[in-house]
């Protein structure tokens, strides 16, 4: 069973990809879960109804259900796509974004694969641009590393990618899972990672080369509320208890594509001005209420940009006052976004401009020294 999540993408490139899944051998039944009954789900219906007619394969699509309790969202979608999956008769289930334009055969040829082999979880991984996946370097895979620096969690590649494939006991694992069960927004794939690793399945990465083809987003205001959420659900996990070790298996990366390598992951003078405006009251209090070295430069904004002082030993600083102090409250939520992207912005115009390849191995290596300076917080070396 393959599983569409789908917002508010572009139904052509949405109809192709379920018809690519439908026309798989091993592909039995296709759905693509929306997150809204609106004008551009039901043209994505329309599609499916004449995807079904040309195809062996079960096609169709379906308004996701409420069942987390946090804001509706992917998470909701996900989560009915395992309901429906459970209610079937299918053993494998796997979750693709309905945006990619360059999805083919061999993206579920490569999970089948790494299933055969006999691993009940396979993820895909891929090139991104240096300017990319900002939130699962500068959130997701930090706060794994600081709050769980002796398990293997910290290690996987893209622990936010929405592309991966589960066995059935995963799966009802997942369901039955408190922690994975509320996530409805953007947490879900967080969540899904810890869950995972937590209860000891082994992992197998497999490469996809082209990396994954889709929209890039304008100013980093476009996921603000990806910030808040992903930090959010990673936050939690440092409150569980660190996985024991499982199997982790990642396939050998390559040097990304030029058009990837060459790519600008957002707009970055767009994002600057994000820094200086619209600063609130409670914001203010909420800045002048971290250490000094934080909130001196980052009170700086409201009058000219100031971002050059969140260098990588910085902002473990601020993810470990982060993690001591925030609240999930507004004015919290937009310092912590105003900081991510002061983080950003200072990666950008620092590390990223040392190209491609240096850029990814500065930020492979500050995740693996969070890890390590965490680790030996913990034990007081």
């Amino acid at each position: 069973m393959v599983v569409f999540p789908y917002k508010a993408d572009d139904p052509a490139v949405a109809v192709a990809n379920m018809a690519t899944a439908a026309a798989h051998p091993r592909v039995r039944r296709v759905v693509t879960v929306g997150a809204a009954d609106t004008p551009l789900l039901e043209r994505v219906a329309e599609g499916a109804a004449e995807v079904a007619r040309r195809g062996h394969a079960v096609v169709e699509v379906v308004v996701q259900e409420r069942i987390g309790d946090l804001r509706p969202g992917k998470g909701d979608g996900m989560l009915t796509g395992m309901h429906l999956f459970l209610d079937s008769d299918e053993d494998r289930l796997h979750f693709y974004d309905a945006d990619i334009t360059n999805f083919d055969s061999s993206w579920i040829d490569g999970a089948e694969e790494a299933l055969d082999a006999g691993y009940p979880v396979a993820r895909h991984y891929f090139p991104r641009a240096s300017t990319d996946a900002m939130i699962t370097w500068l959130v997701t895979r930090p706060l794994f590393a600081i709050g769980h620096p002796h398990s293997g969690l910290w290690r996987i590649r893209q622990p936010l990618g929405g592309e991966l494939a589960l066995t059935r006991p995963v799966v009802e694992g997942l369901v039955a899972s408190e922690f994975v069960a509320r996530r409805s927004d953007w947490g879900i794939d967080t969540a899904i990672t810890y869950a995972v690793a937590a209860a000891g399945h082994a992992v197998y990465e497999h490469y996809v080369a082209d990396g994954k083809q889709h929209a890039l987003y304008g100013s980093l205001a476009d996921i603000e509320e990806m910030v808040w959420e992903c930090f959010e659900a990673a936050a939690d996990t440092t409150r569980l208890p660190s996985p024991a070790a499982f199997e982790h298996v990642l396939e050998p990366d390559a040097p990304a594509p030029p058009a990837i390598a060459h790519k600008v992951g957002y707009d970055v003078e767009a994002t600057i001005h994000l820094l200086m405006d619209g600063w609130s009251a409670d914001e203010v209090a909420v800045a002048e209420s971290l250490p000094s070295p934080i909130s001196g430069p980052l009170l700086d904004n409201r009058t000219r940009p100031s971002f050059a002082f969140l260098d990588a030993d910085a902002w473990y600083d601020v993810l470990a006052e982060m993690l001591a102090r925030y609240r999930p409250e507004t004015a919290w939520r937009r310092v912590l976004f105003r900081l991510w992207a002061a983080r950003a912005l200072a990666y950008t115009t620092t590390d990223a401009l040392s190209g491609h390849a240096e850029a990814m191995r500065r930020l492979e290596a500050t995740v693996v020294g969070y890890a390590s300076r965490s680790g030996n917080r913990e034990t007081g070396d």
